[in-house]
């Protein structure tokens, strides 16, 4: 259960389309290795499957919400440019949803002209989030070249002035400035395995306060060493766990009992 496991993987995605064929078998595995997770909606049919997998695994959370990308796909027949409150409200309700999301800003794929339109979804989840006083997960990325609007910034002095519940800005990749405005409004961060191959984040691990971080894979992407170039699992979240102890010179046991607790207490498990 999620007040037995040892690890928590905060951002997982065991509801896409790349576990359709042995998501029985992944779930085993992680049961096996003492790692619970939180599997998090993109759109409709994965925040409701999300739901139905925690309903069905007893180390599994799900939370809901529409993906920045979804709401501005230039292949309409996936995009989902407006959220649709009642829905999402429906899924928020259930037991098992611990949070919203993921919504914010995404310029990589998508210049600011998008902005409008990512906006309102990101508004309207956090006056969701809000109504059922569930935290928020945020999915912030910036352009590939760093130009243009910065959705961290953008993320920030939208949850200033609209938000009130905490949440999560996962898969970060913020300055460190970035991290403490963040840190400053109740919010934490969280990582995944690509601390464990890129030197550019262990500044931003060893500045972040233990209490305020948490490791997820944002399986089925970014595989942590030693796993990389295979499909991340929810079970490879022990690397970034341990990379976390190694950038900051502490105790792995000790860190992995922090992450456990900053996972228990922001989603309330």
């Amino acid at each position: 259960t999620m007040t037995r496991a040892q690890y928590i993987d905060t951002h997982a995605h065991l509801n896409l389309e790349q576990f359709a064929k042995d998501r029985e078998s992944v779930f085993a595995k992680c049961a096996e290795e003492g790692v619970a997770m939180i599997n998090v909606g993109t759109k409709k049919a994965t925040s409701k499957l999300g739901v139905e997998l925690a309903k069905q695994y007893e180390h599994a959370k799900a939370i809901v919400g529409l993906h920045p990308l979804t709401v501005v796909d230039p292949d309409t027949t996936l995009a989902e440019p407006v959220f649709d409150y009642e829905f999402y409200k429906l899924l928020a309700t259930h037991q098992e949803t611990v949070g919203i999301g993921e919504c914010g800003f995404d310029y990589f794929h998508h210049g600011d002209d998008s902005y409008e339109l990512q906006r309102e979804a990101f508004v309207a989840q956090i006056h969701l989030a809000n109504e059922v006083g569930k935290p928020l997960m945020l999915h912030l990325r910036n352009s590939k070249d760093g130009s243009g609007r910065n959705a961290y910034d953008d993320a920030l002095e939208i949850l200033k002035s609209e938000a009130k519940v905490s949440g999560n800005a996962h898969f970060y990749a913020g300055t460190v400035a970035q991290a403490q405005a963040f840190f400053d409004l109740g919010y934490t961060i969280s990582f995944t395995g690509v601390i464990t191959f890129a030197k550019e984040y262990e500044a931003l691990v060893q500045y972040a306060p233990l209490d305020k971080l948490h490791g997820e894979t944002d399986c089925p992407y970014v595989a942590p060493v030693p796993h990389r170039g295979q499909r991340a699992e929810p079970w490879m979240v022990k690397a970034v766990y341990q990379m976390i102890a190694v950038c900051k010179s502490e105790d792995e046991d000790r860190v992995r009992e922090q992450l456990l607790n900053n996972a228990k207490t922001l989603y309330n498990l």
